[in-house]
């Protein structure tokens, strides 16, 4: 169970991250569906939408979670 929610973490914050990766390749249309309106937070240059942070948060947290069973 531990490892499936490890698992779990990482594909969670792997879709958090992918709207950053996604106009480098050319897939820039499909990173708009990412960003909601309602709350951005600049980091490094890059804008994460309340989305992003939460699929990113909730995903360290299953990583830690399956991680320490």
């Amino acid at each position: 169970m531990g490892k499936a929610l490890a698992i779990l973490g990482l594909l969670l914050i792997i879709v958090g991250i992918l709207p950053l990766i996604l106009p480098m390749v050319g897939f820039g249309e499909y990173a708009a569906y990412f960003f909601l309106g309602m709350y951005t937070l600049p980091i490094a240059g890059y804008d994460f939408s309340e989305l992003m942070l939460i699929l990113m948060g909730v995903g360290f947290l299953l990583l830690v979670i399956g991680a320490l069973k």
